[in-house]
Parts: C-alpha cells; sequence; structure tokens
C-alpha cells in the first residue's frame, strides 16, 4: 500500500531537523545502556569528584560565595606572565588548573557543562578523543590567550580589564569544556544553529556575570574544537567499540 503523502512533508522535516543536530549521519558510538555507561564515560566522573575533592575540604566562605584556598593552591593555577617569565611552570599549571576552581559557582558551572556535553561527546566519541578535546582546546586557549594578552598590554591598550586578567590567576575546566562544545557543534551537518546557541550563551553569561577575559579562552578553545573536529579528525564510526 502506498505511503500518504502527507507523510513526505513530515519525513522531510525531520531530515531538515537532524541536519543541525551531531552525530545523526550514522556516525558516533551507539548508546549501549545504563549498566556500560560508567565504563564508557570514565572521564568526566573522575574528573568531577577529583574537582569536587579538592575544592570542598578546603573551600572558604566569603561575601555570600565559597572560595578555594588561593594560598594552597597558588603554585598550581595558570597566570598569564609565566608564559614568558616561567615557560615551564606555565606549562605544568596549564595541566593542573583544570582540575581546579576559584569558587563554588565556577565548580557548579564547570560540573553542569561536563555533564551537558562533555558525557555526551565521551559516549559518543570515546574517552581518548574526549582527553584530548578538554585538555588539547585548554591547552591552545591558555598559549593563545595569553600570548595575545602579552601583545595588547600594556603598549597597545593599557586599561582595567588587561591589567586584571595579567595580574590574575586562571583555573577551571571551562576553557576545556568550550573546546569539546566546538567539536559537538562540528559533528552536526549544519553547525551553525549550535555554534550560534553557545556563541550566544558565553555572550549572555559575559554579560551577567563574567565581565573580564575568561571568554578570550572559552572562544579560542570553541574554535579550536570546531576547527579540529571539522577539518581535520572525523567522527567515530557508528560500529565503534
Amino acid at each position: 500500500m502506498d505511503q500518504p503523502d502527507s507523510m513526505a512533508p513530515t519525513s522531510s522535516s525531520k531530515r531538515w531537523a537532524a541536519s543541525w543536530l551531531p552525530w545523526t549521519n550514522g556516525t558516533g558510538r551507539p548508546w549501549r545502556g545504563w549498566r556500560r555507561l560508567p565504563l564508557m564515560i570514565p572521564f568526566v566522573p573522575i574528573h568531577l569528584i577529583v574537582a569536587w575533592i579538592l575544592f570542598v575540604p578546603a573551600a572558604e566562605y566569603r561575601n555570600g560565595n565559597y572560595w578555594i584556598d588561593q594560598d594552597a593552591v597558588d603554585h598550581l593555577l595558570f597566570q598569564i606572565p609565566d608564559l614568558t617569565a616561567n615557560p615551564f611552570e606555565a606549562i605544568r599549571s596549564i595541566i593542573t588548573a583544570p582540575w581546579l576552581n576559584h569558587d563554588a559557582i565556577q565548580l557548579g558551572y564547570v560540573t553542569a557543562l561536563l555533564l551537558l556535553f562533555g558525557a555526551v561527546f565521551e559516549l559518543r566519541e570515546g574517552t581518548l578523543r574526549m582527553l584530548a578535546f578538554f585538555f588539547g582546546t585548554t591547552f591552545v586557549a591558555a598559549i593563545g590567550g595569553g600570548f595575545l594578552l602579552h601583545l595588547i598590554y600594556p603598549h597597545i591598550w593599557d586599561t582595567s580589564f588587561f591589567e586584571a586578567a595579567w595580574n590574575r590567576t586562571w583555573s577551571g575546566g571551562s576553557a576545556g569544556c568550550f573546546g569539546v562544545m566546538g567539536a559537538i557543534a562540528a559533528r552536526a551537518r549544519r553547525p551553525a544553529l549550535l555554534l550560534a546557541i553557545f556563541i550566544a550563551w558565553e555572550c549572555f553569561i559575559w554579560w551577567v556575570n563574567l565581565r573580564n577575559y575568561t571568554s578570550v579562552f572559552h572562544f579560542t578553545a570553541m574554535t579550536t574544537g570546531f576547527v579540529t573536529a571539522r577539518w581535520l579528525l572525523p567522527p567515530v564510526p557508528r560500529d565503534a567499540s
């Protein structure tokens, strides 16, 4: 029996909607049930457990928020001047800083990003790729954003905005999360919608809360993740174990 003509637009609409979503072209590891989930996404829960363990015991309550013991972990946090003053220290801190968070708001934000996007990417593309994108885009963002500030401040643009970025420490896994988000957008046949949502979200967060140099790191990481996943690293086949 022939299908009614009214079914054709519905099928076409579904294909059109699917083109804006990642892994709808037969790629990405399939869902294998809740029992196998911990084995398929080990990095995300491990990272979150370590981050919370490092933060909670030594957190200090000040001005309506919980803050990390800055003096105890200062040597583990990324500082932009170290890129030229102490490169070895800068590289080491890029590895350690993503596990630490300045305050409870940052920790909660990173937790949400990893659960929303990191877990999905690790499930679809595997733990090795999750590690590569999370830490790789963090590294590129720290180096790129740091050297950009070296070029700008103080010789070209000496403002309090850049001065604050130069003198403070940096930590947290949000840059790596945005790198993963860029890679997720790249896995859609039409990535423009996801990219627009992620960019709009970051602009909104910058306006209502950040108002600092953080967004430079985020956009650098997201661009790196997108370019790498779109043109350099093909998606995992659907039948990958």
